[in-house]
C-alpha cells in the first residue's frame, strides 16, 4: 500500500471513531474505557497540530495528575509533558501529515496510544490505567467450545472521495462468556464480491488478516469484544452503488453512516431510524441495521453518488463500432470481392 493511501486510511480511521463518538455522545459513566483507551479522536475545539492526552485510572472520574506522558512524532521522541490536575498533557504546533503517538507508565503498566496522523483538527487521546486487572482472571485459561456474535458497537461508514466510494467496517466480535472460546475454526467474513483494495485498519486485532475480499479472524476469542476494522473501495456505475454483506454469525443492530456528498443517500427497506444530521460541519446520513441471524444479508443502495455522464463514452463506442463495421464491409463486402475478381 503506498504512503498516500496509508495516510488516507489513518485519517478516515480518525473520522470513523470520531463520528461514532459524536453521535453516540456517551457520558462519563457510560463510556467503555476498554474500547476508548488509546483511540484517536478528532477534536475541532483544538487547533490543528495540537495533541491532547488525558490519563485516568479505571474510570473517567479518576484523573491521574503528575505523571509523565511521552509524545513520539514520526517515530522519534518529541516531548515529555507532566499531566495537570485534570490528568491532561498536551503538545502543539505539529505539522500536517506528522505521525504521532503517546506513552505513559503508571506503576508497572505501560500505556500507549494508537498512532494518528495530524490533519485539519486537533487530536485527543485517553489512556486508562487499571483495566488489565479486570481481565486477569481469564488469562491463561484454555479455550472452551462456544460462539460469538457481531455486537451493537459495530458500525459501517461510507465516504465518497476522489471518485471512489470508500467503505469502512468497524466490527466488534463479541464473546459473551467469561472464558476464551473456540468456535471450531476461524471466523471468515466475505466482503462484497465487488470489494477492491481491502486492507485492515489501525485498531484491528492482530488475529485478523485480509486477502482479496476475505477477512479471516483466527481464534480463540477472548471474553468481551475483538475489533475487526477493515477498509475497502466499492466500484459503482451511474449514481448508485450496491452494498451486499452476508454475516457469518448473528449480528445485533448497529449504525451505518454515510458522509454525505451532494445528493448521497442510503436506500434500503432494511434500515430503520434513518435521518440526516450535521456534525462538526460534516453532513451525515445515519441509520440503523436490523438484527441478523447467521447467514443474514445486509443490502443497502448508496444513491446520489457524483458520477460522470456515460453518453460520451457510449457515443464513442458506437462510432468506433461503425468505423470497424465500415472497414470490414469495405474489405470483405461485395464491392471488394468484385474488385478482386
Amino acid at each position: 500500500m503506498d504512503r498516500s493511501r496509508a495516510l488516507r486510511l489513518r485519517t478516515l480511521a480518525l473520522a470513523v471513531f470520531g463520528i461514532v463518538a459524536m453521535l453516540a455522545a456517551p457520558t462519563a459513566a457510560q463510556m467503555d474505557l476498554s474500547q476508548a483507551a488509546g483511540v484517536p479522536l478528532p477534536a475541532a475545539d483544538l487547533p490543528a497540530g495540537t495533541v491532547s492526552v488525558r490519563l485516568v485510572r479505571e474510570t473517567v472520574a479518576n484523573n491521574i495528575a503528575g505523571e509523565v506522558v511521552t509524545f513520539f512524532v514520526d517515530d522519534s521522541e518529541h516531548a515529555r509533558v507532566t499531566t495537570d490536575a485534570t490528568g491532561r498533557a498536551q503538545i502543539e504546533g505539529l505539522p500536517a501529515g506528522a505521525r504521532v503517538r503517546a506513552r505513559a507508565t503508571v506503576g508497572d503498566e505501560v500505556l500507549e496510544t494508537q498512532e494518528a496522523t495530524v490533519g485539519t483538527t486537533g487530536i485527543r487521546f485517553m489512556l486508562a490505567a487499571g483495566l488489565k486487572g479486570a481481565g486477569s482472571a481469564t488469562s491463561g485459561r484454555p479455550a472452551v467450545p462456544g460462539s460469538v456474535f457481531i455486537g451493537a458497537n459495530s458500525r459501517i461508514v461510507l465516504d465518497y472521495s476522489n471518485e471512489l466510494l470508500n467503505v469502512y467496517y468497524v466490527i466488534q466480535v463479541v464473546n459473551p462468556s467469561a472464558d476464551p472460546v473456540d468456535i471450531g475454526g476461524p471466523l471468515v467474513i466475505d466482503l462484497p464480491t465487488e470489494a477492491r483494495s481491502a486492507t485492515m485498519m489501525e485498531g484491528a486485532t492482530p488475529q485478523a488478516t485480509v486477502a482479496g475480499a476475505r477477512v479471516t479472524v483466527r481464534g480463540p476469542f477472548a471474553p468481551g469484544q475483538t475489533p475487526v476494522n477493515v477498509a475497502f473501495t466499492l466500484p459503482f456505475h451511474g449514481d448508485t452503488a450496491e452494498l451486499e454483506q452476508r454475516w457469518p454469525v448473528p449480528a445485533q443492530p448497529f449504525p451505518i453512516f454515510a458522509l454525505k456528498t451532494g445528493a448521497m443517500d442510503l436506500v434500503s427497506s432494511q434500515l430503520v431510524e434513518k435521518q440526516e444530521t450535521v456534525q462538526q460541519g460534516q453532513p451525515l446520513v445515519v441509520a440503523s441495521t436490523p438484527a441478523f441471524d447467521a447467514g443474514g444479508v445486509l443490502r443497502v443502495d448508496v444513491s446520489g453518488l457524483p458520477h460522470r455522464p456515460t453518453w460520451p463514452r457510449n457515443v464513442a463506442f458506437a462510432l468506433a463500432a461503425l468505423i470497424c463495421a465500415a472497414g470490414l464491409w469495405a474489405a470483405f463486402g461485395p464491392g471488394a470481392r468484385a474488385a478482386r475478381a
